[in-house]
């Protein structure tokens, strides 16, 4: 499945509602997720206008990033790389091979979900970067997934010379899936409220049948709704009722917690990256030196 998209906001609510509503999923597990295998998005800039605080995250949710995936020594030779290439090119530069970094590993039961990155350009392409991951949860993980790549890639950027309004990402997803959790949650961000509402039957409970018109997960989503976000329950753990709180700050019902605009994230120890640019200029001025 292939999905294009102008940017990272786009493109979540395009493969988010296209998914839900015309029901191509490739396995749903009960009323609990549902997937799609071997996904790539297209997105013709890397821009992002979204923020962690729309899903209710903390500037703790984006440490956890940082600390999961960045490995800084990956991140400052793929820099150091690509200025090699870049400053090899001079001012007429037709092409810099693509240039990979590998996101730390987890040593859990299935491992991280962010692989790799990689950027290159090309004079077809322009600049642009691939993002491989081996699962992304649709609705609220990959948001922050989003934020984060972007994140990167703009700080890439002011290291290489580029914006990113001038990087198209090419995403690729070996299983992604939507979780019953958050599923409402979407659908309210997406201001599809009303179609929550319209498609539950007078007398709802969580015994009634599932009308014929609505597909399995549909009307999972459905009774989720009815029975967290206007009732309140399944609110025992924090994945549970992050996508509630949320919503209730929508409402204003709640007040917002505390957020980092995307515009103010900066990645750490971007000194330590310099320095290793620079160790790298250095022994190649060294190198070529001695060649001659």
């Amino acid at each position: 499945m292939k999905v294009r998209a102008n940017n990272f906001r786009e493109g979540y609510f395009k493969l988010n509602d296209y998914l839900f509503f015309h029901d191509i999923y490739d396995y749903v597990r009960g009323q609990v997720t549902a997937h799609k295998f071997h996904v790539e998005l297209i997105f013709e800039t890397a821009n992002c206008d979204m923020d962690m605080s729309e899903i209710n995250y903390t500037p703790s949710k984006w440490k956890q990033l940082i600390r999961t995936y960045l490995d800084n020594d990956e991140l400052a030779v793929m820099c150091a790389r690509l200025l090699h290439y870049k400053n090899k090119g001079g001012k007429h530069k037709k092409y810099i091979p693509d240039i990979g970094m590998n996101f730390n590993k987890r040593r859990n039961a299935s491992g991280a979900c962010l692989m790799s990155l990689t950027v290159g350009y090309n004079q077809v392409q322009g600049w642009h970067a691939e993002v491989f991951t081996r699962a992304s949860e649709l609705t609220m993980r990959w948001f922050m997934d989003l934020i984060f790549i972007h994140v990167l890639l703009r700080e890439i950027g002011y290291i290489i010379g580029f914006d990113t309004d001038e990087c198209r990402v090419y995403w690729h997803m070996v299983s992604s899936y939507q979780s019953i959790t958050s599923m409402p949650l979407f659908l309210i961000m997406e201001k599809k409220e009303d179609w929550l509402i319209n498609n539950m039957p007078l007398s709802m409970d969580m015994s009634t049948p599932k009308p014929e018109k609505l597909s399995e997960w549909q009307w999972g989503t459905i009774r989720r709704y009815f029975k967290s976000f206007i009732n309140e329950g399944y609110m025992n753990f924090k994945v549970q009722r992050r996508p509630i709180e949320a919503y209730k700050i929508m409402r204003g019902e709640m007040e917002p917690k505390k957020a980092i605009p995307t515009k103010e994230l900066r990645l750490p120890d971007i000194d330590y990256i310099n320095q290793v640019i620079d160790y790298a200029e250095e022994e190649e001025m060294f190198n070529a030196k001695g060649a001659v």
